[in-house]
Formats: structure tokens, C-alpha cells, sequence
């Protein structure tokens, strides 16, 4: 029997009407309202797209794309998510997974309802 291994992977888009930043720089844990187990775990596969405009830097859009070799806890990562598409009037697409030893859960943006439960022999 092949041993199952913690893995999360996520394929998150959301796009911004100018949201605006005066210091240049983007702070993860503070922009998601993240625990910084969950920052350090994805800051790796963030990425922002933005453009600057004067003396600010405007970020039109934020992806999370990749995957992580460890779990965190995904209902806290859920409620930061959508606390920024509500914050910015704006919806996520995309999904991300979550697999342990036990469980493997598929969310759906933007409500991320449970979509699949799969369990572990099914991997």
C-alpha cells in the first residue's frame, strides 16, 4: 500500500478594481488576514499582478497557484478568503484541494462549499 502524504494544491484567481498601495509592497499575512503558518506555507506560490501608477502601486489582481507538500488548516484559510472578496466586492475563481491521511476535500470558488470528499482509497 503506497503511503499518502499531506498535499494541498491551488488554482485561485481574484481580480481587484485598483487597489491601491502606498508602500509597494504587499504583506501577505496582513492582506489575506492569515496566521503565519498558513503565510509561510503559500508565499511561495503567490503572485500579485499590478501595475504603478504615480507614487502608487495598483494590484489588479492576486493569484495562488501551485502546490505544498503539507496541510493547514483550511476553514481558517476559507474564511480569509472570503473576507477579501467581500472586503474588495470582488469573487475568487478557481479551486484548491486538501489532502491528508484521512481526508481529501475539493472547494470551489467563489462560496467554497465542500465539493468532493474522497476518501483515502481512492488515491
Amino acid at each position: 500500500m503506497k503511503k499518502q502524504s499531506n498535499l494541498m494544491t491551488f488554482d485561485l484567481n481574484i481580480n481587484f478594481r485598483g487597489f491601491e498601495l502606498k508602500s509597494g509592497l504587499v504583506d501577505l499575512k496582513t492582506f489575506l488576514k492569515l496566521n503565519k503558518h498558513i503565510t509561510v506555507s503559500i508565499q511561495n506560490i503567490c503572485s500579485y499582478s499590478h501595475y504603478v501608477n504615480f507614487a502608487e502601486t495598483i494590484v489588479d489582481g492576486f493569484q495562488i497557484y501551485g502546490s505544498i507538500n503539507n496541510v493547514f488548516n483550511h476553514k481558517r484559510f476559507i474564511q480569509s478568503l472570503k473576507y477579501l472578496q467581500e472586503k474588495n466586492q470582488t469573487t475568487w475563481s478557481g479551486y484548491f484541494t486538501y489532502r491528508d491521511k484521512i481526508d481529501s476535500f475539493i472547494f470551489c470558488a467563489p462560496g467554497f462549499e465542500l465539493k468532493n470528499n474522497l476518501s483515502k482509497e481512492n488515491f
